[in-house]
């Protein structure tokens, strides 16, 4: 029988190998040389954790939320570089959860007791 360890580490090592990672971590090196980027980017992602915490609390943004939200989209947008790491960091999440409901697929079989 193989030891369950030895493939996650061949697992990690095969997302760090795959394409996608590998765009990510290209992308993100281009980033981290431009400090307004790496600045805009945070504030992107500042901005969408905000947003979850306020719709996860059954509130409605207000217009001063959503006229900055707006601000910094159109900036973003702006910035070549800055949309390829935002398309590469969502293909990358959803390889990321593809393997996530693989790997819980025996969890689910045990934990079934319908």
């Amino acid at each position: 029988m193989e030891n369950p360890y030895d493939f996650a580490y061949g697992m990690v090592n095969a997302i760090r190998e795959s394409d996608v990672y590998l765009e990510l971590k290209k992308l993100k090196s281009e980033l981290e040389t431009n400090e307004s980027y790496k600045e805009m980017l945070k504030g992107y992602h500042q901005l969408h954790i905000t947003m979850q915490k306020i719709r996860m609390q059954g509130i409605e943004p207000t217009d001063e939320f959503k006229e900055g939200a707006e601000k910094i989209t159109l900036a973003i947008q702006e910035v070549p570089v800055i949309m390829q790491y935002l398309q590469a960091e969502e293909r990358f999440g959803a390889t990321m959860k593809d393997l996530q409901t693989i790997m819980l697929a025996p969890v689910q079989e045990i934990m079934d007791f319908s």
